[in-house]
């Protein structure tokens, strides 16, 4: 009897090595990009923390100038030659800890033009420094941004 069915030749197995080495490359091409991503989701995640630690101490800042105007105002400002006067923007949201401000006085303003009269406070030259923190925290729960700002404030009549 004749065999219609012929043995086939024996395979080599190229196809199974090249379709090996390619599912190789499309899932190094797949890791690397999801690394990528998850870098750039990173780095724009510690951006907008930091942005919110500077916003953040530009609060704590105006609010500290905003105590300086009041102080001199009311009259108040020789307070500040015995001590710093410290305080905090509370009302800040979202942030790892309270945005906190401190003043300084370093000078006052004091001129008369006549002789003998008494000398009166004109104005006065402060230091206002800030301290804004960010949303997120490190492992010991520390604000992971922190941002220090420094003005020189001058009020005067």
């Amino acid at each position: 009897m004749n065999n219609l069915y012929a043995l086939p030749r024996q395979q080599q197995g190229a196809v199974l090595v090249v379709a090996l080495i390619m599912l190789l490359l499309l899932t190094i091409i797949g890791l690397s990009s999801m690394r990528g991503t998850s870098l750039q989701e990173n780095m724009a995640g510690n951006m907008r923390d930091s942005n919110l630690a500077l916003q953040a101490s530009e609060a704590a800042l105006r609010k500290g100038e905003d105590a300086v105007r009041a102080k001199f105002l009311a009259g108040t400002l020789a307070t500040l030659e015995i001590a710093p006067l410290s305080g905090s923007y509370a009302d800040f949201p979202n942030t790892a800890k309270i945005p906190e401000y401190e003043i300084t006085l370093l000078a006052k303003i004091r001129t008369s033009t006549e002789a003998g009269a008494p000398i009166d406070d004109e104005g006065a030259l402060v230091r206002v420094e800030s301290d804004g923190y960010g949303l997120n925290t490190n492992s010991d729960d520390d604000p992971s941004s922190h941002t220090q700002l420094r003005s020189t404030f001058l009020v005067e009549q």
